[in-house]
Parts: structure tokens; sequence; C-alpha cells
């Protein structure tokens, strides 16, 4: 199967040799953006801002799942996000690691395998009610340390309903650890704790959202573009085609 070359160079980063390394913010962000998956707009009106799934406006766009579908690039994330959370709660033991749908649930098991938790548990999709997050007989020990890990936090609606929906299957209290981890933080505004738990990402980004009839970039005569709409070059027009150099220069800086 023939690859293109931002796709081969995704593919070609090894994770021993990222296992003792922090890597910068920027360097992800270059992954996340020659996996298609980051864009953010540079304030000029001239150019296209994003248009989401559910009609607002947006000046950003993260697809985690374009990134973790890379088996290296997700065992290579999952460790920088380990050590980040390693660095703020010590050595304490972590008994299990709570996942939820969709892309988290893969990312959050390999998060726990670098924390050295011994139990992964996940939370799915209510079929009769999509809003709604349920967890199927899954005990978790009473008085466990327990941490959630996500993929993307934006309100940290999901995150909350995550929690409860463990809490209500478990019926016995547990500890949960006073943090959060995700690997992409993009918060309408600065937030540093959702509840009483901190969160730790690996990247993060002030990101807004809003109805068109209030969208300052749309007053201001940008067009909105849906990022990945089948059939169109949105993509390119939205990212300017600047990625593929300023991936591959931060990749020769590691």
């Amino acid at each position: 199967m023939e690859k293109n070359p931002q796709e081969q160079l995704l593919m070609s980063l090894l994770p021993e040799n990222f296992r003792h390394k922090v890597i910068s913010p920027e360097v992800i962000l270059a992954w996340f953006e020659a996996a298609e998956a980051y864009w953010l707009h540079d304030g000029d009106p001239r150019h296209p801002h994003a248009e989401l799934t559910k009609g607002n406006c947006s000046n950003g766009f993260f697809d985690c799942w374009r990134v973790l579908k890379y088996l290296n690039l997700s065992e290579i994330l999952a460790d920088q996000l380990a050590r980040k959370i390693r660095s703020i709660i010590g050595d304490v033991q972590i008994h299990a690691v709570v996942g939820s749908p969709m892309a988290g649930i893969t990312f959050a098991h390999d998060v726990g395998r670098a924390l050295g938790a011994n139990i992964f548990i996940m939370v799915e999709k209510d079929p009769e009610d999509p809003k709604k997050k349920i967890c199927r007989d899954q005990k978790i020990p009473k008085g466990a340390n327990v941490i959630q890990i996500e993929e993307l936090i934006t309100t940290a609606g999901t995150t909350l309903d995550v929690k409860k929906a463990v809490d209500d299957m478990n019926g016995e209290p547990v500890n949960w650890l006073p943090c959060i981890g995700t690997l992409v933080h993009r918060p309408q505004y600065q937030v540093t704790h959702y509840s009483d738990r901190e969160v730790i990402p690996v990247i993060e980004k002030i990101i807004w959202s809003s109805d068109p009839q209030d969208c300052p970039l749309c007053k201001a005569g940008s067009e909105r573009l849906k990022p990945k709409q089948p059939g169109t070059n949105n993509w390119s027009r939205l990212t300017l085609k600047g990625s593929s150099d300023h991936f591959k220069a931060m990749s020769t800086a590691i």
C-alpha cells in the first residue's frame, strides 16, 4: 500500500527513541499537522475558518483519532502523558485507569500500561441514549486508586459523565486521584481544574466555538468551511498547505 511522505515520516517514529525524552508541544503539534489532525486560524479574515459538525464556527480543529490510529504515536504520546502524571503524583500506585468512548478507550489503555496500572475500565455510550455513559459489569475494589484518561477535553461534560457512570456501576467508593490526564485540552478559556481534579494535558490550546451569528470571523468576512467534507479541498484551504515542511523541520530537530 502506497503511503504519502508525511504518513511515512509518522510511521517511522519509533517509541524506543522517545522513551526518556521530553517532546516539545511544537513537535507534537507538527505530528498532528502531518496527520491532518490540527489546525488553528491565524486571525487573518481573508483566510477561511472551520464550520463544526453541529453548525457552530471555530478558530481551531483537533481530531485526535487521526494521530492515535498510528500505534507507534499512541505509545509515544501515552508515555509522555504518563511521565507528566508521575511528575505530579509521584510513585503512588495506580490500581485502575478509566477510558471513555471512543478514541479515549485505546489511548487510556496505552497510558494505563505506561503508568503500571493493574486494571483498565472502559466506559461506553448507552445504545438507548448516546448522550448517556454506562459502565458494564466492571467492578473496582473499594478504596482503589483510580485515574481518568481522555484523548480530548473541551468542556469536560463527557469527562464528568464518565466518572459518574463508573461510580454508579461500582457502588462502593473508590479513590479518584486528583488529576485527569488528557492528550489534548482545548477549552474556550483558561481552565486548570474540573470539579476537584487538575487537568494534565500533553497539548493545550484555547479554541473557541460560536454561533455563526456571533462569530467574529464571520463578521470580519472570513469564509466558513467544513474541515473534512468529502469531495472538497477544504482542509488544504484551511491549512494553507504548510504542514509538510513544518513537520520535516520539527522531526529533524528531535
